[in-house]
C-alpha cells in the first residue's frame, strides 16, 4: 500500500519559528511516518537549534556551512534514503495529504517522474497590504512554470531520486533560480513533470515591500550569473535599457488574473510590478559587472 520511502528536504536560514509550523504540519501527514524522513538543513551554523525545540522522530537536522539554499538542498540529497524526494521551504505549511497525494500520483501516472505541486498563498491578516495583494498574484505560478518550461520551484517539488543521479544536483553558485536551471536540465533529458493540484503547500504572502525587493534582487542576481558569459558591456547595457521599458503585457495579466481586486488596486499593482522589475534589471546588470549576488 505504501511502496515508496520518501525523503523530505527543507533548507532553513535563521527561520526556526516558521520552520516549527512546517514540521508540525509534517507530523500530521496521512502518509505513515515510518515511510518518510525529514531532513532539515541549517544553513547558518552560528544559529543553533533553540533550546526545547520540537524535532519529530523521523526528522534529522544537519548543517551546511556553504551559503545558499541550493547548497543546503544538495547536502540533504547526499544523505537522503528515499526513492522519492520532496522539497519544501521552512516558511511553507504542507497539507495533511501532501506526501500521500504525491506518492499516489506517481503510482497512478507511470510516465510522470516529477511533480510540481500547488502553492496556495494566504494572508496572515484580514486586511492584506498592497505588497501581499501583489505577492498573491505573482508568486509561485507552478502551473505556468510546468507548461512554459517544464520546471517547478522547490517550495513544492517531488521527484524520483535517480533523476538527480542522472542530471546532477542543484547549482550551488546560485542564490536564486537553481530550481529553474535544474528543472530545465531534467526537462531536456526527458523527465516528465506534471502540475498536480492536490499536492498542496500553503505559503504566507510577503507582507511588505522590503521582502519583495529582497526577492527581486536575489532573482536579478541569479539572472546576472546566467548571463555573465557575455563580456560585451554594450550588449549588457542595451538589455538593461530594454528591461527598464514599461511592460504593458503585465497590465493584461493583472486585469485577467486579479480576481477580487478592484480597478484601483490593479493599477497600483501594475506600478509595483514595474518598480520591482526595474530593481531586478539593475541587480542583474550589477552582477554582470562583477557584483557578488545576494544570498537566498
Amino acid at each position: 500500500m505504501y511502496p515508496y520511502f520518501v525523503s523530505i528536504i527543507i533548507p532553513t536560514y535563521n527561520d526556526w519559528g516558521r520552520l516549527s509550523k512546517c514540521l508540525h504540519a509534517l507530523t500530521q501527514q496521512i502518509y505513515p511516518k515510518e515511510k518518510f524522513e525529514i531532513i532539515v538543513v541549517n544553513n547558518n551554523p552560528e544559529d543553533q537549534i533553540p533550546e526545547g525545540y520540537f524535532i519529530p522522530e523521523n526528522c534529522s537536522v544537519i548543517t551546511r556551512v556553504e551559503p545558499g539554499s541550493y547548497a543546503a538542498r544538495n547536502a540533504g540529497l547526499k544523505i537522503a534514503n528515499g526513492e522519492i524526494v520532496g522539497f519544501t521551504d521552512s516558511d511553507c505549511i504542507p497539507d495533511n495529504n501532501w506526501v500521500n497525494n504525491a506518492v499516489n500520483y506517481f503510482i497512478n501516472n507511470k510516465s510522470c517522474s516529477r511533480i510540481a505541486g500547488q502553492i496556495c498563498i494566504f494572508f496572515e491578516t484580514s486586511n492584506p497590504t498592497k505588497a501581499q495583494l501583489y505577492d498573491k498574484l505573482y508568486a509561485f505560478n507552478q502551473k505556468g512554470y510546468v507548461n512554459k518550461s517544464g520546471t517547478s520551484v522547490t517550495a513544492n517539488l517531488f521527484a524520483y531520486k535517480y533523476i538527480f543521479d542522472k542530471v546532477g544536483y542543484f547549482d550551488e553558485d546560485l542564490m536564486s533560480g537553481g530550481d529553474f536551471l535544474w528543472g530545465t536540465k531534467a526537462h531536456e533529458n526527458g523527465y516528465k513533470i506534471d502540475y498536480v493540484e492536490d499536492v498542496i503547500v500553503k505559503h504566507p504572502a510577503r507582507e511588505n515591500f522590503k521582502a519583495l525587493i529582497k526577492k527581486e534582487r536575489r532573482v536579478g542576481g541569479s539572472q546576472g550569473i546566467f548571463l555573465k558569459k557575455s563580456d560585451n558591456m554594450f550588449i549588457n547595457i542595451l538589455q538593461f535599457a530594454k528591461d527598464m521599458m514599461p511592460h504593458l503585457n503585465e497590465l493584461k495579466f493583472i486585469f485577467s488574473n486579479g480576481k477580487g481586486l478592484n480597478p484601483i488596486n490593479k493599477v497600483y499593482i501594475f506600478f509595483i510590478r514595474q518598480y520591482l522589475l526595474s530593481i531586478r534589471a539593475y541587480e542583474k546588470l550589477r552582477v554582470q559587472m562583477g557584483k557578488k549576488p545576494n544570498r537566498a
